[in-house]
């Protein structure tokens, strides 16, 4: 009796251990806005979306297995929805599905669907200081059936937003510097796509620089096209922070298999961030300059201003207006001129 007494603890301590070596986390966020939209095609209108928050909404799950020795297996799987109808997309993990190996001296390695690098750089070292948000950089889509069709992005690209099929390197930090790599393979239905990323961060310093390109595309000559740099950064002064990003678009679609009006696109943006209390205001000043194929150029600009108020550490309350203006009337006919929102996050 005593044996088994001690036999059943030690079954017990043991069972405690290894599940603190493990863990999962459920996690999400739901946002959603009421937003007024001067269009230039249709009358003004007012909708219930969550296509212009401060964080897309989504539910995920993301875990970590200490393997011992420093080493350690990660996973993360991300849904996005539509909080205002509950609606999906059609792939389930439309987000992010990956799972990789980590190690503190090594880096970490991930395979899967991952956000693109262009796209990291936005969100994480200042170079949009809504994290593609409220005011995000990336936007400005081209009307179908107008001069300036098929659809395509104005002011500054994130590269897709994110990409299957890929392998993601990032090393450990180095004095505030880290590298990231990432190729992803076409499978033979789409092209391969393939960057880099020097990051730095470190006190009231963000910055980075990334390049990313397609290349071998179906149907295309077998060239790199798309080639696209970006650098950004920020310095938190206390009172405020400032954010500045560029990005340099060369041979758009060039060789992509399909007829294209822009050739070589070059985005500035600047930004300021300021924290008052449980108040955050920001504003963002986007331009860009597209030159067309056809000859010519087209000149784009988005600016805007937004407040945030966070009642808790999980939800946040704001509102924000945008302008948009181009050469071209037809530039921004899909989103609109002007817009003005109200909308409220949460996550848990």
């Amino acid at each position: 009796m005593k044996k088994s007494v001690l036999a059943l603890a030690a079954l017990g301590a043991f069972a405690g251990a290894a599940s603190a070596q493990s863990s999962v986390t459920l996690y999400g966020r739901l946002d959603t806005a009421v937003t007024w939209t001067d269009s230039t095609i249709a009358e003004d209108r007012f909708t219930l979306n969550n296509h212009q928050p401060i964080g897309g909404s989504r539910w995920g799950l993301k875990g970590s297995e200490d393997l011992g020795g420093g080493l350690k297996a990660n996973f993360t799987l991300e849904s996005g929805f539509n909080s205002d109808d509950g609606t999906g997309n059609a792939k389930l993990f439309d987000r992010a599905a990956w799972v990789g190996l980590s190690s503190a001296s090594l880096g970490e390695i991930r395979l899967g669907r991952h956000d693109t690098l262009t796209r990291q750089l936005n969100l994480g070292y200042g170079s949009d200081l809504t994290a593609e948000g409220e005011i995000t950089v990336v936007d400005g889509n081209f009307a179908a059936g107008t001069a300036l069709a098929p659809t395509g992005r104005v002011l500054f690209q994130n590269f897709g937003t994110r990409v299957d099929n890929s392998v993601v390197y990032l090393s450990p930090s180095f004095g505030g510097f880290q590298v990231r790599a990432l190729v992803a393979a076409g499978e033979g239905a789409t092209a391969r796509q393939q960057g880099l990323l020097l990051g730095y961060a470190a006190g009231p310093i963000k910055a980075g620089l990334s390049y990313e390109e397609y290349d071998d595309a179906p149907g295309g000559g077998g060239s790199a096209y798309n080639k696209v740099f970006t650098a950004g950064g920020s310095y938190n002064f206390g009172v405020a922070t400032l954010g500045l990003g560029y990005q340099k678009t060369s041979d758009f679609g060039s060789n992509a298999g399909e007829s294209v009006v822009i050739n070589d696109v070059d985005a500035y943006n600047v930004g300021v961030l300021v924290p008052f209390g449980s108040f955050e205001f920001r504003a963002q000043y986007t331009h860009s300059k597209a030159d067309l194929d056809a000859g010519g150029s087209n000149k784009n600009d988005k600016y805007g201003a937004s407040l945030r108020y966070a009642l808790s550490k999980r939800t946040t309350i704001y509102s924000a207006y945008l302008h948009r203006e181009s050469d071209n009337d037809d530039t921004f006919n899909l989103t609109g001129k002007d817009q003005f929102l109200v909308g409220i996050g949460h996550n848990f």
